[in-house]
């Protein structure tokens, strides 16, 4: 595999991701990471798969959510490899009986491992750089 077929599994993997949450797909989601993985953002630290897909079914607090994936740079070291992948996710909810949605900002730094031909997360930090919680019409 050239390296830039490498890149491209490692753009589709974080898709995947995006894709897996926002379908709630918890089967999906957990075969994207490693047994060992860990998952970290502001107020959160989940290791291990089982602890990342219990903790990532809090998001059904949102009626719908949506990650727009940005770009990515990624450092190949052999089997393993680094990226820092920029993305916007939504979150639709309600408060008050009004319909709203809540943007974030996302950076996330990732580690990555190839298993078995296989790329899969190894760690995820997610780092927040703004957020907008606003009124939806319609």
């Amino acid at each position: 595999m050239s390296k830039l077929d490498h890149k491209q599994a490692l753009y589709e993997l974080v898709c995947r991701y995006a894709q897996a949450v926002d379908k709630r797909d918890w089967t999906q989601l957990e075969a994207l990471f490693t047994a060992d993985a860990s998952l970290k953002g502001p107020s959160f630290s989940m290791d291990g798969r089982a602890a990342i897909i219990a903790g990532m079914r809090a998001l059904g607090q949102y009626s719908a959510t949506q990650h727009h994936v940005h770009q990515q740079l990624v450092e190949l070291d052999g089997p393993s490899a680094g990226a820092e992948t920029y993305c916007v996710a939504n979150h639709l909810y309600e408060r008050d009986g009004m319909k709203r949605k809540l943007d974030w900002g996302i950076r996330y730094q990732d580690r990555f491992v190839c298993e078995a031909d296989q790329w899969r997360f190894a760690q995820r930090i997610l780092l927040l750089d703004w957020t907008q919680d606003l009124p939806v019409e319609a």
